[in-house]
């Protein structure tokens, strides 16, 4: 049985001191009305009694010489042709210690040296009573005689064996239900161990493309605000000095929201808090403060949904940030937003003339955005649009992600 060496509620292990007190004490009552008994009858069945009490006595710690000991009583009764019929009782504990041994081969063992003693004690009294000189029996006294020795016998041998194997197979069953109780026990806790691993695997995965989205977004707004800095500097000093407060404003707000996530990393109790680059109305402000002309369509309204949100706001900054570093910032970028049955979002940019990039034009970005969809229980799309009479090639993102009751 699985997980019987390391969960065996009962074992062949050396009997305790109570065990044996008390199986020296049960030979030794056995004994003195077995001799008694077996004086008056005289003979090798006064040796026999006297070698089934020791083997009593023995029977739990020393096996081997419990078996010899019943075995030469057999034996001497068969030769001596007298049959100690009070000590015999002696045979039924002595095959039930078999029958309920633990080893298949000591069980296997009990159960043949019960039918062959059967078998023996039948034969034997047959042949005694046609060779008795002092009793002349018939054909059909003599098979009397053998069936009632055979059965007497089995009734202490293949009897006290059987009653001993219900034992083993009771003390089975027992096992079995203590085995599956374990593993039941053991299989939860693995399952509560690879839920636990699970779960801070997709935490770390929700962190590391938090940390990617906040990177991305902070330095391509940081870039492009630079860039103009740089060619407004001498022309333009008044524009200049606003990319510069915008980069610092969008480096300070960066390492705010990493300095968050650290904590969520380092600290796995700790609730995740709103990041400052989720902020929609800060998000659209930092990207027209970068260049872009946003022109935006809105239906409906945010519901109080933590994951939706969430998961709109960064789709939403992924795709102007791919925008930003991609497009072609002369154009404006559309965005549309459908907050009625769930979220609907399409984003369009302008692609430029002498962009060589057929692909994806965002690298992560765009696996990062098709995660969040799918954990949300969204989808998400992204394609190229071919240019069409008066309107330049384009790149479309579109996300849908429903309302579901977790919240």
């Amino acid at each position: 049985m699985s997980g019987a060496h390391d969960t065996a509620v009962w074992q062949d292990t050396r009997p305790t001191r109570a065990q044996v007190a008390f199986d020296v004490l049960t030979a030794a009552g056995f004994g003195l009305f077995a001799l008694l008994a077996q004086l008056t009858q005289g003979g090798f069945t006064v040796v026999a009694a006297a070698l089934l009490v020791v083997a009593l006595a023995i029977r739990r710690w020393w096996l081997p010489g419990m078996v010899a000991l019943a075995f030469a009583a057999a034996l001497g009764q068969l030769v001596d042709r007298e049959i100690a019929f009070l000590a015999d009782i002696a045979y039924f504990p002595l095959f039930f210690t078999l029958g309920a041994s633990q080893r298949r081969g000591v069980r296997r063992f009990g159960l043949a040296a019960g039918v062959i003693a059967t078998v023996v004690a039948g034969v034997a009294m047959a042949l005694n009573a046609q060779l008795s000189r002092e009793w002349f029996a018939s054909a059909s006294e003599t098979a009397f005689a053998a069936v009632s020795t055979a059965a007497m016998c089995a009734v202490f041998t293949l009897g006290g064996w059987l009653v001993g194997f219900l034992r083993w197979q009771s003390r089975q069953t027992v096992q079995a239900r203590v085995d599956a109780a374990l593993e039941a026990r053991v299989n939860a806790v693995e399952q509560e161990r690879l839920a636990e691993v699970l779960r801070q695997e997709a935490e770390r995965s929700r962190i590391a493309a938090d940390m990617h989205d906040v990177v991305a977004h902070s330095w391509a707004v940081v870039a492009a605000q630079a860039d103009g800095a740089r060619y407004g500097l001498r022309s333009h000093p008044e524009e200049a000095e606003g990319a510069l407060r915008a980069i610092g404003e969008t480096a300070r707000t960066a390492m705010a929201d990493v300095r968050r996530l650290l904590t969520q990393l380092r600290d796995r109790e700790t609730d995740p808090v709103p990041l400052d680059f989720e902020r929609r109305g800060e998000l659209l402000g930092r990207m027209r403060a970068a260049g872009m002309t946003i022109v935006e369509t809105s239906y409906g309204t945010p519901p109080e949904h933590r994951l939706l949100t969430v998961t709109a706001h960064r789709i939403l900054g992924e795709a102007l940030t791919n925008a930003l570093k991609h497009g072609d910032l002369a154009r404006p970028v559309e965005v549309a937003e459908d907050w009625t049955h769930g979220y609907r979002l399409r984003v369009r940019n302008a692609i430029p003339p002498d962009a060589v990039r057929e692909g994806e034009p965002g690298g992560h970005g765009l696996a990062g955005m098709a995660e969040r969809a799918e954990v949300a229980g969204g989808t998400f799309a992204s394609r190229r649009l071919p240019a069409e009479a008066g309107r330049p090639a384009t790149w479309e993102v579109a996300a849908f992600i429903p309302t579901t009751e977790d919240e």
